[in-house]
């Protein structure tokens, strides 16, 4: 029963990588050129993307530096 268990929780969740890659492309697709700053925010926040006055905020603080 435990094999079995195992196996069906491999099959029906998703891979970190997975995960990984959808947020890449989620982050790419939505932000555009502050997709690092928002890919970087997923990873930390559990997947939640930042609001929009956050990255506004990152870029202001960037300023100069970019």
């Amino acid at each position: 029963m435990k094999k079995l268990f195992k196996a069906l929780m491999r099959v029906l969740t998703p891979s970190q990588r997975g995960t990984n890659n959808d947020l890449l492309i989620w982050a790419k697709t939505e932000y555009n050129q502050d997709w690092r700053f928002a890919y970087q925010h997923m990873l930390d926040n559990n997947g939640q993307a930042p609001k929009r006055a956050d990255v506004h905020i990152q870029n202001d603080n960037l300023q100069g530096w970019v």
